[in-house]
């Protein structure tokens, strides 16, 4: 029974856990920030009924859309548990073994220090940078290849942005992004412990990315919002502002394929991938066609495999036909 009760108590975990980017003051920080922004823009406080429509908008809310995401959410919390045992179990994936590897191939550690903030400095920038490359290879391979843009489709589905729509994602992209991601930190982070020594790091760039958390605090949940914050011009170039997000979900075709990063837009600019929206950019938002099938929760879990699958079997049809 009382393990029965833990795994149902499991999804506090997230939402209790400073090193998560569900945290809950990271939700209560991104409201702050919009209202910040807000006043900034408008060179004024906004009331209080304003101010908690900026928050809350009852509109996008009481959406249908919005409804999925929060039944996803619910569902998305317990495959996330079973999505930290997979790539847990994935223990060749971590910086030790890259520093064993590297010992084993060009010997210990030539240049082991000291406690150091420059290498831990220079660590987390990298590691950082890392974290931003894996997420947008990660992003792109679910865009590009036929049958993993379908399980992708059901986050795309969302016809209205929110907070939530974060969470509208099927359990095989959540797998996905998470091992791609690690492999980036750890050809980076196994390096660098290799080089300068386990203990020239003062605190672990991966568990603590002082950078990453900076977004958390202030616009990550703003990524999944309609409110119209822009970044642009060099600052464009560099960050992901909520208006970049937008256009990634946007229905129009110039926008499919774009602003594929987390944090930062310099992948997507080194890469060809990114848009930087003007201020004034209307956007709307979903598939630009209805489908059925992801409107409900089984619909979004099942559909992806059966449909991914058919496009599995019919290029292997397509390339047996070629090869008679």
């Amino acid at each position: 029974m009382s393990d029965l009760i833990s795994y149902l108590l499991y999804p506090l975990y997230f939402v209790s856990n400073p090193h998560s980017q569900y945290y809950w003051p990271t939700y209560l920080a991104g409201a702050l920030s919009a209202l910040l922004i807000c006043a900034m823009v408008k060179r004024r406080i906004p009331s209080a009924n304003r101010a908690l429509n900026t928050i809350l908008p009852a509109k996008l809310l009481s959406h249908s859309s919005s409804k999925l995401d929060l039944k996803l959410m619910a569902l998305g919390f317990y495959y996330l548990l079973a999505q930290g045992l997979a790539v847990s179990g994935l223990t060749w994936i971590s910086v030790g073994s890259v520093g064993s590897t590297l010992t084993a191939l060009f010997g210990e550690s030539p240049a082991p220090i000291a406690p150091s903030y420059l290498v831990t400095g220079l660590s987390m920038v990298l590691v950082f940078l890392a974290v931003e490359l894996g997420y947008w290879f990660s992003h792109l391979l679910m865009h590009k290849i036929p049958a993993l843009w379908e399980f992708h489709k059901v986050h795309h589905s969302a016809e209205v942005l929110t907070p939530l729509t974060e969470w509208r994602q099927h359990p095989l992209e959540l797998a996905i992004f998470p091992v791609l991601v690690g492999l980036a930190v750890v050809l980076v982070q196994g390096p660098i412990v290799w080089y300068f020594g386990e203990s020239s790091q003062i605190i672990s760039p991966i568990s603590a990315n002082l950078l990453s958390m900076a977004f958390w605090y202030t616009i990550l949940h703003l990524r999944h919002s309609e409110l119209p914050f822009y970044a642009t011009g060099t600052l464009g170039k560099i960050i992901q502002a909520p208006a970049h997000h937008q256009v990634h979900h946007s229905t129009n075709p110039k926008h499919f394929d774009k602003n594929l990063g987390y944090c930062l837009s310099v992948w997507d600019w080194a890469f060809g991938t990114l848009y930087v929206p003007q201020k004034g950019e209307k956007f709307s938002y979903g598939l630009g066609h209805k489908d059925s099938a992801l409107e409900t929760v089984i619909g979004s879990m099942l559909a992806p495999f059966g449909r991914a699958a058919g496009l599995l079997i019919q290029k292997y049809q397509g390339a047996k036909l070629r090869n008679e």
